[in-house]
């Protein structure tokens, strides 16, 4: 996945950025909001890269707490979106 050009295509408004159920459900189990997504995919570390998914490293803006999004581009559609995001196991 070219995050580069996701996040070019996102901040240009020319692709959605779309929030799953599952995405928005565990995130809120470990206490992350939807700005904290937004800012993991805007300024996050690409850690993996499966191809059309990608997963995000970044620290929630309140509590500094790690925040992994898996990130994957629908290009078909034009968007972008949040599969899942959770704050990792610490022993990762």
């Amino acid at each position: 996945m070219d995050i580069r050009k996701i996040r070019r295509l996102l901040v240009q408004e020319k692709i959605d950025l779309r929030f799953t159920d599952h995405a928005l459900t565990e995130g809120r189990k470990n206490g992350l909001t939807a700005e904290d997504m937004e800012d993991t995919i805007v300024k996050g570390e690409l850690i993996e890269d499966y191809g059309m998914r990608a997963l995000l490293l970044h620290y929630t803006i309140d509590d500094r707490l790690p925040c992994h999004v898996v990130l994957e581009y629908d290009s078909a559609f034009g968007e972008a979106i949040v599969v899942t995001a959770y704050i990792p196991d610490t022993k990762e």
